[in-house]
Formats: C-alpha cells, sequence, structure tokens
C-alpha cells in the first residue's frame, strides 16, 4: 500500500515506511517586527507560524493556543507547551478561549492569507489582538516530476487546504484509484466542493495505518 502524505511539514512519514511524505508546496520566512506591549495569549495557527518565529521567550507565563495537535507538537518541540482544540478548527479553538475575554491581550501568529477567523471573533468581542505574519506558502515551480508519485498511490492524506488545492489543480487525474483523507472538518469541505470526496482521520492516531487501510478496503468492497 502507497500512502502520501502532502504536509509541508510530515510528523508521521518517518514513523510509518508505508507513508512518504510529498509537500505540494514551499515554506518562505517573511522578517516581521514583534509588537510593542504586553500579551496575555498568544495564537499559533499552523505548524510553519511556529517553525518561523523567533520570539519565544514572549511565550513565558502566557495562555498559549495551537490549531490543531500538530502545531501543538511541533511547538512542544520548542519548549513552549499550549492547549489546542480536539477535534482541530477556528471554530473548536474559538470555544477553547472562552467568553471572558476582558482585559486579554492576544497575539496571534500566521502566515500571509492565513485563516481570518480568530481574529475576526475577537474583534467582534471588542478583545485586544495583533498578528505577526511570518512565512508564506509559494506554489512548486514544477508539478509535472511529482506526477508519478501519485500515480500508484493508494491513499493520499491532506493536512491543509491549500495541499488540497494543487494536488486537484496540478496532480489529481480520474484515472488514479487512490482514497482521500482529510484531517480536519475544513479540509473535507473544501474538497468536498471541488467535487470530490475525504474521509477524516485522526492524525496522531497510534492506529493511523489501520484506519487508512480499513478506509481503504472499505471503499474497494463498495466499488
Amino acid at each position: 500500500m502507497n500512502i502520501i502524505d502532502t504536509s509541508s511539514s510530515s510528523l508521521i512519514a518517518n514513523k510509518e515506511e508505508m507513508i512518504k511524505n510529498i509537500p505540494l508546496f514551499n515554506i518562505r520566512p517573511i522578517n516581521y517586527l514583534l509588537p510593542e506591549g504586553i500579551f496575555t495569549d498568544v495564537i499559533f495557527q499552523s505548524t510553519a507560524s511556529v517553525k518561523n518565529f523567533k520570539n519565544f521567550e514572549i511565550c513565558n507565563k502566557k495562555n498559549i493556543y495551537t490549531m490543531g495537535q500538530s502545531t501543538k507538537f511541533v511547538l512542544s518541540s520548542y519548549g513552549v507547551e499550549s492547549s489546542c482544540p480536539t477535534p482541530p478548527g477556528s471554530d473548536e479553538l474559538i470555544s477553547l478561549l472562552g467568553k471572558n475575554l476582558s482585559g486579554r491581550r492576544f497575539l496571534i501568529v500566521k502566515g500571509v492569507d492565513g485563516l481570518n477567523k480568530i481574529k475576526e471573533f475577537l474583534d467582534e468581542n471588542m478583545a485586544f489582538s495583533e498578528e505577526i505574519i511570518c512565512y508564506e506558502r509559494i506554489e512548486l515551480n514544477n508539478y509535472n516530476d511529482l506526477k508519478s508519485e501519485f500515480e500508484y498511490a493508494s491513499a493520499v492524506i491532506f493536512t491543509s487546504v491549500l495541499s488540497a488545492k494543487m494536488y486537484f489543480k496540478n496532480i489529481h487525474s480520474k484515472d488514479n484509484d487512490v482514497t482521500l483523507f482529510s484531517i480536519s472538518k475544513r479540509v473535507k469541505s473544501e474538497i468536498s466542493q471541488m467535487g470530490y470526496e475525504s474521509k477524516i482521520i485522526d492524525y496522531f492516531s497510534d492506529s493511523l495505518l489501520d484506519d487508512i487501510k480499513k478506509a481503504n478496503l472499505v471503499r474497494e468492497i463498495k466499488i
């Protein structure tokens, strides 16, 4: 079974011999200025926001949040523990932030064209917030060389909306008999809007490989 993880920073490919990591976009760091003032809460919206952030000292004795388990795991490697929603997602994180926002000052760390839902929620509730943009995602110069890698894939895992968009725009063929997996409701919804179906999986499950195999077997039986 040939499984491809399209994450720009795969956390599972090295653990499972059957899972190969093939990112579908590059990450380019962006220089940023740290806003002045004291923040009570810091939110990291992606693994790339963690990897391209340089001022972890401000996280000391703060409320730290991440959008999902992947970002939480990467942030912990920098010595910073955080809270994250299960399942991952903006709506779930908003619930985690709670309704008592008075007196709190939020710093959101994200990339160019990153999700705005958290910022909009804070603005609507009159909570102080600022953003740091520390990276951008860049399309690859050439996807033709990757097509052969995906041609015989049994399953493809999408950890972001952009990776799904790049796949269907540049790689996918109707002849490919492949099972598609998403790690969140948002990614699944975007794939559905493109006219395809995907199954949500627990990216950090100890039984991830077995879950993928079972889903693939069920699909083959239905076909």
